[in-house]
This record gives C-alpha cells, sequence and structure tokens, in this order.
C-alpha cells in the first residue's frame, strides 16, 4: 500500500534521482553483483522492504549467489564473503549508520587495500544513492 508516489507528485525531483542512480550504472567501476549487494545491505539497515525486494532480485539477476544474500544480515559472522566484499560492506554499514570519525577513517584504510579511490568514490556514491532512495521508499509504501 502506497501513502504517495513520489514520481507523480515530485517529477523532476524524481528525474533527478533516477538520472543519478543511471549515472551510477554506466562506465561502473563497482560490480552489479557487488553493488546490489551493498543495495541490499543498505536496505536491511534501513529496513526498507520495497528496495530489499528489488535489488535481492537484481542480485539474482547479476548472477549473485542466493546462499551470499541469505546470509547478507550475518555477513560478519560468514565465511562465503571475499575481502573486497568485506571492505565494502563495512564501508556501507559505517556509512548507514552514521559511525564515528575514527571508524570511518578505519573502514577506509579497509577499503583502500581492495579499492582504487575512483572505485571508493563510486561505493560511496552507491551507499549515499541507497540511503536517500530507501528514505523516499519507506515514506512512500506503508507495505511492500
Amino acid at each position: 500500500m502506497s501513502r504517495f508516489t513520489f514520481p507523480n507528485v515530485s517529477p523532476k525531483l524524481f528525474k533527478a534521482m533516477f538520472n543519478l542512480a543511471s549515472v551510477l550504472g554506466e562506465d561502473a567501476k563497482i560490480a552489479p553483483a557487488l553493488r546490489d549487494l551493498i543495495e541490499c545491505r543498505v536496505s536491511h539497515i534501513n529496513e526498507c522492504a520495497h528496495c530489499l525486494r528489488m535489488h535481492s532480485k537484481s542480485f539474482a539477476d547479476h548472477g549473485g549467489d542466493p546462499a551470499k544474500l541469505a546470509m547478507l544480515p550475518v555477513w560478519r559472522s560468514s565465511t562465503g564473503f571475499d575481502d573486497a566484499e568485506r571492505a565494502a560492506l563495512d564501508w556501507a554499514e559505517c556509512l548507514t549508520k552514521v559511525e564515528s570519525q575514527a571508524r570511518i577513517s578505519q573502514s577506509h584504510r579497509q577499503l583502500r587495500d581492495h579499492f582504487e579511490e575512483d572505485e571508493i568514490g563510486e561505493l560511496t556514491c552507491i551507499v549515499s544513492t541507497m540511503n536517500a532512495w530507501n528514505r523516499l521508499g519507506i515514506a512512500q509504501h506503508e507495505f511492500a
């Protein structure tokens, strides 16, 4: 059930958000399945069922391992994630939960072991954009 439909009530703002999301997909440095994984984790944290459903499907469409998606809420204690995925997921959690500056710096140092600066910029924008979409999804959808 929707409270309102963002694209209908704010078409210019929706177009701007959609364009940002589209640009993230052009010449992407981050693999689509990793992007989906990050978007799912951010949606878990924010409890956005609508976005979680959408990005879970996208993860599967991009060849993501269903076991990895099932273990995503407990990724820290799972053996199914490689070091780069762990660094990206930690970064996503730090930025979504707005961790302390010291914790964010620690996460960034780990991220630099696996990603170039332009990839880190893209990861950061993926996390930031997903947080914005989650807020819009939560505002619009009472149930997903």
